[in-house]
């Protein structure tokens, strides 16, 4: 079975996945027309200039191709940043979405509480939440799916202090001392790096 994590990581390559066609296609129109523009104006001026001196004809060419060739790297550059930047946005959506639904959203929470449990390996934890999902997830439900994964019943005191993230739960010892941060926002945090790298893999091949 997945990990929340992978799970969350297969989530952020089915957006780059979907969006990769139309957007790399938009680029590449975009970059295509930058260089040809780029080479009509310097064939222009080339021309103008080789009536006077071939040589300088041939050096004004070199220089604006390098130009040329400089602009649209750094324009592809910046179109790929773009890119990854909105797949990150819409895979922070499509999250922020799924908390929304309960159906998908408390297996999300009773896979981060299950880690986290196996993780500390300690008998008694407690559950930090935020604010909205305090008062709107079953806990009952929560703590019996959390026995069901774990062959054992979970031992589970929950926070009253809310969290400020925006979804997701981290659970700690009952004194505090240790914890497993499985929020949202840490997570997101933590693979951001690691989703541009795959994103662009997936869409740029690099």
């Amino acid at each position: 079975m997945m990990s929340a994590t992978s799970k969350f990581m297969a989530d952020i390559l089915t957006v780059a996945k979907e969006k990769a066609h139309s957007i790399i296609a938009d680029a590449e129109t975009e970059v295509q027309k930058t260089l040809e523009d780029a080479k009509a104006h310097l064939s222009k001026e080339a021309e103008d200039v080789a009536r006077n001196a071939q040589a300088e004809a041939e050096g004004v060419k070199r220089r604006h191709m390098s130009e040329a060739r400089r602009r649209v790297k750094l324009k592809e550059q910046q179109e790929k940043s773009k890119i990854l930047q909105e797949v990150l946005e819409r895979t922070r959506e499509r999250v922020m979405d799924m908390r929304k639904d309960e159906s998908k959203y408390l297996p999300y929470l009773v896979g981060l509480v299950e880690n986290g449990i196996r993780e500390l390996d300690i008998e008694n934890v407690t559950i930090h939440l935020n604010q909205e999902d305090l008062k709107r997830i079953n806990r009952a439900k929560l703590e019996g799916e959390v026995s069901k994964k774990l062959d054992k019943p979970a031992k589970i005191e929950w926070a009253k202090e809310p969290l400020d993230t925006s979804g997701g739960v981290t659970v700690s010892s009952s004194d505090g001392k240790t914890r497993i941060v499985g929020t949202i926002d840490q997570t997101f945090e933590a693979l951001e790096s690691r989703m541009l790298i795959e994103a662009g893999k997936v869409l740029f091949g690099n």
